[in-house]
């Protein structure tokens, strides 16, 4: 479906609001892929599976691209290093749309090797301020993974509604207000 028939689509659902969505890189490097890192529309995140590509790496890849070359074997790296950037990266583009990591209410995860999965599990960990806001998940071995790198993560959040803070003058145009019962 092109982006016309999505704005129609929202249009049709509320005539008056204009599409409102909104793409995120975070400064991230660009392999020149046919997708963005980060969509926002309305309070929804969509961040896209991020494979661990340093800028060096997506450098290459994005220049292969560009000259029709085949893309450079991905550099074998250490897997904590990989989950890190990825986390990292995850980290960045829920913040550049608004949000922050204890927002996502589902994550998707593919590892190369299942066997990395509690070395996965326990940096994964560090990016939630506590268990009860760790997002719901699946983590799968994937066949493949993007140049047999280590992983990919996506994620699918919100973005959080700022609290109105009630001003003095917000106070006096409201007599019922509890701060003015004195």
């Amino acid at each position: 479906m092109g982006l016309q028939a999505v704005e129609r689509r929202s249009r049709a659902i509320d005539p008056k609001r204009p599409l409102e969505k909104r793409n995120y890189d975070a400064g991230l490097p660009s392999t020149n892929a046919p997708f963005n890192l980060c969509v926002r529309h309305g309070d929804l995140i969509f961040i896209s599976g991020l494979p661990p590509f340093d800028e060096e790496f997506s450098r290459r890849v994005r220049e292969a691209r560009e000259q029709g070359r085949a893309v450079p074997p991905f550099p074998n790296s250490p897997f904590v290093e990989q989950v890190r950037l990825v986390m990292d990266n995850l980290k960045k583009l829920a913040e550049a749309a608004g949000s922050n990591m204890d927002c996502l209410l589902k994550v998707i995860v593919w590892l190369k090797d299942q066997r990395d999965s509690e070395e996965f599990d326990r940096i994964y960990r560090t990016y939630f301020t506590s268990r009860e806001t760790l997002p719901a998940r699946t983590r799968i071995q994937a066949g493949r993974t993007p140049m047999d790198c280590g992983l990919e993560v996506e994620a699918i959040g919100y973005v959080p509604r700022k609290r109105a803070r009630k001003t003095a003058a917000t106070r006096r145009r409201n007599p019922g207000h509890p701060a003015r019962k004195r």
